[in-house]
């Protein structure tokens, strides 16, 4: 490892609202900005430090170029799925799926595959597909919204998924089995992009300043995003139980409310860093399951009851982020 180098330099008044400091020779010329107009990026941190980079090094760095994935006639879709997320969680400008040596076609279930899990990445679609390649091509610039409007966007659609569920399966509408359904790509889109926001603005804290939080924040939205991701997965299980037979339909009515209650006070207790709404979600999460269990729910009205119990798990695990970052932030200003 290149041993860190410190300098002290001192600061010139420059004007009456400005100072003036000099960089190394040394640093200037090996980051190539010995040339007029050249710019670097200036991010002042929490700790009270600043960074400072070349702003050209920042735009090359943007995409990497091209991922390769080999298939043959044995290729599990799961596993190429799980490939191709990957490399566009990765940021790769392009993704190839060719055939290796010993299959002259790309089987027809990785096609299908392909084409299924394509539909879930924003930004991203086929743009020439012969018998043995397919290239994805990614058209996104993953910067240009921010994360926190991305995660809000994704609640805002995992909510409306999560009334609607309820509405499917308790009022036997089918219309809203349909909107349910049909939102879960828009979930995923919204879930997958949150992610590939965030695996880049863990090796790129400039990219993390330019979607809006700082590298502190990975792990705290990375749980946030994923929790609510959870709660739409158990919205489109819920639907699955469309026209089934209920127990205890009043009580599951009943947790069901209160579930919508307990999720937008865990979304309300991240937006605001509030210790005491967090504290509350988790109550109200604590009360479903004694009301559940009380009436012996969770095994008369399997699976029904699950889904509605784990989207309470998850809201309460949204609220104990929330007192996790609270003390983690109040440590701070000891």
């Amino acid at each position: 490892m290149k041993n860190k180098q410190t300098t002290r330099r001192k600061l010139q008044f420059a004007g009456n609202s400005s100072y003036v400091l000099t960089l190394p020779k040394k640093w200037i010329i090996s980051q190539n900005l010995d040339t007029n107009n050249s710019e670097v990026l200036i991010e002042e941190l929490s700790d009270s430090t600043i960074r400072i980079t070349p702003s050209d090094n920042y735009k090359n760095k943007e995409l990497n170029e091209k991922y390769i994935i080999k298939v043959d006639k044995n290729s599990d879709p799961e596993e190429i799925v799980r490939m191709i997320l990957g490399a566009y969680l990765a940021s790769y400008n392009q993704i190839e799926i060719t055939t290796k040596k010993s299959t002259k076609i790309i089987p027809i279930k990785i096609s299908i595959a392909t084409e299924e899990i394509i539909g879930k990445l924003w930004g991203s679609e086929i743009i020439a597909q012969t018998s043995d390649t397919i290239v994805i091509q990614d058209a996104l610039d993953p910067s240009l919204m921010k994360l926190k409007e991305c995660i809000e966007k994704a609640w805002f659609t995992a909510k409306n998924m999560l009334e609607q569920s309820f509405k499917a399966i308790f009022n036997q509408d089918k219309n809203a089995m349909k909107i349910v359904i049909n939102s879960e790509n828009t979930l995923d889109k919204l879930y997958y992009l949150a992610l590939r926001q965030l695996y880049k603005a863990s090796s790129n804290y400039l990219f993390a300043s330019n979607i809006g939080i700082r590298t502190s924040e990975i792990i705290d939205y990375h749980h946030l995003a994923k929790n609510i991701e959870r709660i739409g997965d158990h919205c489109v299980q819920l639907v699955e139980n469309f026209g089934n037979k209920m127990i205890n339909k009043d009580h599951l009515e009943n947790l069901s409310s209160k579930v919508i209650e307990t999720t937008d006070t865990a979304i309300e207790a991240f937006k605001k860093l509030d210790e005491e709404l967090a504290q509350e979600a988790i109550k109200q999460k604590i009360n479903i399951h004694l009301i559940a269990e009380e009436n012996d729910i969770a095994y008369q009205d399997y699976p029904i009851a699950r889904s509605i119990l784990r989207m309470a798990d998850y809201s309460a695990d949204i609220g104990e982020l929330v007192i996790n970052r609270k003390v983690a932030t109040d440590s701070k200003k000891l």
